[in-house]
């Protein structure tokens, strides 16, 4: 063996010795920083020195810091699973377990408010390192500043100067751009000073990205914005990289506009402000993913939904929570995902068909509450008669020829009838309740008026 070689053996085998024990020695340490931090917070919420709300975002501050450290201390997946898991069980225990709750609840639960934030911060750090594992770190560390400062930052400015609250959620105006404006500052500032990116392509990346993590910090509940943002963030900021100005700008213009919208239309629907929120989020999603087409369905119901039938206090209050949105989005993101992976734009059909279903089901039930005296038939065929018009009929106008035929409406006229009849028969048309399972009826039947619709098009195409 020659020297050379033996020099070689003799530095990696030196190498893997320092590895065993540097590692080890990063999980002690970090495990220790964090148990100081919550044995540190745990004392000064007994003393009443914090409120409840500061100390549970110092802890959310101080461990997302903490996590900075990871893409360069750690290069394999077990060391963060270890240490995201021996955290969130702590909490978990401290959460769940009486005997431990009554002497270790000061932190994490004294803030009146179901959430479970604490046990997806963990979840969120683990699931983000293993996708950016062995990329940029940047991809790992800006989403998780804007979860550490952003959020953190959002919630205290809301508590203390959130004098505009949101419907249907404890958020606040005042709290969402205070998330925006750090949350801006946590993508341009690391961009611009570690990354290969433009002045004006940082820019634009900052200021649409920090609108969008604000729309799903503010359509989040229960802690859910601990998962949504650093993954969304991650998804959107991986696919922002490789853009020019020009469709970044595009993307920041959309992303304004749905703001506005979200603006314009806040008391002129029946969503609540959360559920507002995540819709608008999910219209930029259709259209980054397919096109503007992709948009004329969801706000033909946004503006067709007050239109179903004439206008009263009860039917015109802010009742539709984000459970509503996800009903109505979860199959039309089906078709969405399974148009981009197919690269079949003829999906739009069947996507605009999930809404029009939607719109059809919601007008049934609204005409039978509100016309007590009436026959259901004539309120039925009123109902799907105006989703026809609301949806379908702009489908036509922006669709291309080609794919508008004869066959494609009688599908939609007829699975859109099909789906409010199956929505009928599972659901007290005339006093719907606004509960999950009825979000849940009334998303399936959408989700199968809208495989049949396509079902039917492709046998008579065929």
């Amino acid at each position: 063996m020659s020297p050379t070689s033996t020099g070689v053996i003799a530095a990696a085998q030196t190498a893997a010795a320092l590895l065993s024990v540097r590692v080890p020695l990063a999980i002690a340490l970090a495990l220790a920083a964090f148990l100081v931090l919550f044995a540190a917070l745990e004392g000064c919420a007994r003393r009443g020195l914090l409120s409840p709300e500061a100390t549970r975002k110092l802890l959310h501050t101080g461990s997302g810091l903490l996590t900075l450290s990871f893409p360069f201390v750690f290069h394999d997946f077990w060391p963060v699973l270890l240490l995201t898991s021996a955290s969130a069980g702590l909490l978990a225990i401290v959460r769940f377990v009486p005997l431990v709750r009554g002497r270790l609840a000061g932190v994490t639960t004294r803030v009146g408010r179901v959430s479970l934030g604490e046990l997806y911060f963990p979840l969120s750090v683990a699931l983000l390192f293993w996708l950016t594992l062995g990329r940029d770190p940047l991809l790992f560390i800006i989403p998780i500043l804007v979860l550490t400062l952003a959020d953190a930052t959002g919630a205290l400015v809301g508590v203390r100067y959130g004098l505009t609250p949101y419907s249907g959620t404890s958020k606040s105006l005042e709290g969402s751009v205070a998330f925006a404006a750090v949350a801006f500052l946590c993508i341009h500032v690391p961009l611009l000073a570690w990354s290969d990116v433009g002045r004006v392509e940082s820019l634009l990346i900052a200021a649409t990205l920090a609108l969008l993590v604000m729309l799903l910090e503010g359509s989040a509940w229960r802690g859910l914005d601990n998962l949504f943002i650093p993954i969304g963030g991650y998804l959107l900021l991986r696919s922002y990289l490789g853009l020019d100005a020009t469709a970044l700008g595009a993307r920041f213009a959309v992303t304004s506009g749905l703001v506005a919208l979200i603006v314009f239309y806040r008391m002129r629907t029946t969503l609540e402000d959360d559920s507002l929120v995540a819709g608008a989020f999910f219209c930029y999603v259709a259209w980054a993913t397919m096109g503007w087409e992709w948009l004329v369905a969801p706000l033909a119901v946004l503006a067709g939904h007050s239109r179903l039938s004439p206008p009263t206090a009860e039917n015109s209050r802010r009742m539709h929570g984000v459970p509503v949105v996800f009903s109505i989005w979860l199959a039309a993101v089906g078709w969405l995902v399974l148009a981009r992976i197919t690269g079949r734009s003829e999906l739009l059909f069947p996507y605009t068909v999930v809404f029009a279903a939607h719109l059809g089901m919601f007008g049934f039930s609204r005409l039978a509450h509100q016309f007590p005296h009436r026959g259901l038939g004539g309120l039925f065929w009123r109902a799907v008669g105006a989703s026809c018009a609301i949806v379908i009929v702009p489908f036509a106008i922006v669709a291309s020829s080609s794919v508008v035929n004869v066959p494609m409406a009688l599908s939609a006229v007829a699975t859109i009838a099909l789906g409010t009849l199956a929505f009928a028969v599972m659901q007290p048309v005339r006093h719907a309740p606004l509960t999950g399972a009825r979000w849940l009826c009334q998303g399936s039947a959408a989700a199968v008026a809208s495989v049949l619709a396509w079902v039917g098009v492709s046998i008579a195409a065929g």
